[in-house]
């Protein structure tokens, strides 16, 4: 779970023009992402291991999300995450690949830097198809991402990590609720969410 996210471009002619149309559409979504305040959602991750479902609460680069087997808490540096596997809280301070991992707009907000945009032709009329791929691609262990956004609300509704290792990461969002108003404490540990006694482990 902590380690929790496609198609080859057709013609090298028309990348000039996909990579410019996949940029407008995640920097419309980065832009309404923003416009939203705070944002929450249920979520569905699938990995080789297995799928878990769960809410997420997300606001700026902070987030919460919690499932049968996990919360965890990220106020945009430090991230607490509780596993009922372990019973231990651990806290740590995530690298931005990591958090691309966890949090759906990490990756999405920070493409800029790291990943070239291409439209693609979407299999559903309602979401455009998006292509990410890693502009050195020897610096990440992701080999692909393609984001599904909805043309109506411009919110993510899947997402497909495609490893180095061949292993894939799918998430699916749902019943997004926006303009949501979270305190600053969402974000951080709350020890009444986990059982008394449990362990803290500072991994810093």
């Amino acid at each position: 779970m902590k380690k929790l996210l496609l198609v080859f471009i057709a013609s090298v002619f028309a990348l000039p023009t996909f990579a410019s149309n996949g940029e407008r559409i995640i920097t419309k979504l980065v832009e309404n992402y923003k416009a939203q305040n705070g944002i929450s959602a249920n979520y569905s991750i699938t990995t080789d291991q297995g799928n878990t479902t769960g809410q997420i609460a997300m606001q700026g680069n902070k987030f919460r999300m919690s499932s049968a087997d996990l919360i965890c808490w990220y106020d945009g540096k430090t991230q607490w995450s509780y596993s009922t596997m372990t019973d231990e809280v651990c806290i740590t301070e995530p690298t931005d690949e990591e958090l691309q991992m966890v949090n759906p707009y990490s990756i999405i907000s920070n493409f800029r830097h790291s990943f070239n945009a291409f439209l693609m032709k979407s299999d559903t009329e309602s979401n455009h198809e998006v292509l990410m791929k890693p502009k050195t691609p020897k610096s990440t262990d992701i080999a692909s991402v393609t984001i599904w956004v909805s043309k109506q609300k411009y919110l993510p509704m899947k997402i497909l990590f495609k490893m180095n290792d061949n292993t894939s990461i799918v998430i699916v969002m749902s019943n997004y609720k926006c303009k949501q108003s979270f305190k600053p404490s969402t974000f951080t540990y709350d020890k009444s969410l986990v059982p008394e006694g449990t362990k803290v482990v500072d991994l810093r």
